[in-house]
């Protein structure tokens, strides 16, 4: 069969292009305040216009759920049902409103300039220096861009358009679904996996070109609130329980060698993320990240014995903290799964460039819904700089993550492949 490895046709026989430059002016921002699904609105006019684009592309079944979630069928052959994910909200980190796309042709290697003093150079960011002679996407420098991950989302419907203009082309039967609210950790939660009827997935989620995501964070919660006596300030000695002031003692007693600014590569972390209040009552919302189920387990204990520190130290000080498991680290389910490892770094291969095994320092879809029973990992996108300002996507990465996708379709119909759970 036909490998694929030429990522000009993603830009010369697609309109791929077109689509992602459309899909980032959609302001998409999840909303973790609201417990709706999706929990913004901009997500159901991408989701909308995503159904449409579907059924353009002659998968008629394309409809749109009452959660938000986008979900189409393109019939194939071979006994394999391949899924493929990519989400429709972006993050909140960084605003998302008006985002301006800006398309550097030919990328010359020289620093990029935008609004706000926003400057990409590759002096400083070793990924733009791989991609001189590229086509570059980034935003204006007032937003970010939103390849995160409506790159993915453009890469399958390239590879949707690809396969509708080329029916020649070979290919398993692909389960596609488009998920909101996977940046506040929710792109699982209503899943439909028992429609859906893929045998494995793959979200394509993730960065750099080659980049191949099959291990995840194990991932906890911890929301502890502080509970103080209040009394006027005027009259407070020896009554006063300052909940601000121990709250703040916590924090500082964290051991600053297991904050994510100190820790990278496989080391967990403590991560204070949000606090509010005031002397009376506050509360602290923590992540807690590590590789292993253990380690996780280890730093949330951790965290637990500073409580316990701080309420011997302070009797009158009430404290309640809930800890809550977020997502699992997806190599627990790979192992069933093998031939997914072996086949994804092949087609990688076959798209001409080196296959570099990653794990991930954050989650994806793919963490929790291999929990649940549908083994997926994560493909790169070509999307760098995610969530801020500087985020930029090269076209030319995007064409070969569509290429590794081609190339996969030809390596589950291949005799040795086609079961789903071979080695």
């Amino acid at each position: 069969m036909t490998e694929y490895s030429n990522p000009d046709i993603f830009q010369s026989d697609t309109s791929a292009l077109s689509r992602l430059l459309n899909y980032v002016q959609i302001e998409t921002t999840s909303n973790s305040e609201n417990t709706s699904s999706p929990s913004s609105p901009g997500q159901l006019t991408l989701a909308t216009l995503l159904v449409e684009e579907l059924k353009s592309l002659g998968l008629m079944d394309a409809a749109l759920d009452i959660n938000g979630y986008v979900t189409a069928t393109r019939p194939g052959i071979g006994p394999v049902t391949m899924g493929l994910i990519a989400h429709m909200d972006t993050s909140d980190a960084y605003s998302a409103k008006n985002v301006q796309p800006v398309v550097h042709i030919a990328y010359d290697g020289q620093p990029i300039c935008l609004k706000n003093g926003v400057m990409l150079s590759p002096e400083d960011d070793a990924s733009l220096k791989k991609c001189i002679g590229h086509t570059i996407v980034t935003a204006d420098g007032t937003t970010l861009l939103g390849a995160d991950d409506k790159a993915g989302i453009a890469i399958i419907m390239g590879v949707l358009e690809y396969l509708q203009r080329h029916p020649e082309v070979p290919h398993p039967t692909l389960r596609i679904c488009f998920t909101p609210d996977e940046e506040i950790g929710r792109g699982a939660d209503r899943f439909p996996l028992d429609t859906f009827g893929a045998d494995f997935a793959i979200t394509v989620d993730g960065t750099f070109a080659g980049e191949l995501n099959f291990e995840t964070f194990e991932a906890y919660s911890m929301d502890i609130d502080f509970t103080g006596v209040s009394v006027h300030p005027g009259t407070a000695k020896n009554v006063m329980v300052n909940a601000l002031r121990h709250m703040g003692a916590f924090l500082c007693s964290l051991p600053a060698e297991k904050s994510p600014e100190c820790t990278d590569h496989r080391d967990g972390f403590i991560h204070p993320v949000s606090v509010k209040g005031d002397a009376a009552q506050c509360h602290a919302h923590l992540i807690v990240r590590d590789f292993t189920e253990e380690g996780a387990k280890r730093l949330c204990a951790l965290v637990e014995q500073k409580l316990n520190d701080l309420k011997q130290a302070e009797p009158r000080l009430v404290v309640r903290a809930d800890t809550e498991f977020n997502y699992p680290n997806m190599m627990r389910f790979m192992a069933s799964h093998a031939h997914l490892v072996t086949n994804l770094k092949q087609a990688v291969q076959q798209a001409g460039i080196s296959p570099s095994v990653v794990a991930i320092r954050g989650g994806t879809d793919g963490a929790n819904l291999s929990r649940k029973g549908l083994v997926t990992p994560n493909l790169f996108t070509g999307a760098v700089n995610l969530h801020g300002p500087k985020e930029w996507v090269s076209v030319t990465n995007m064409g070969y993550s569509f290429c590794t996708i081609l190339n996969l379709f030809a390596l589950y119909l291949d005799p040795p492949s086609r079961a789903p759970s071979g080695a």
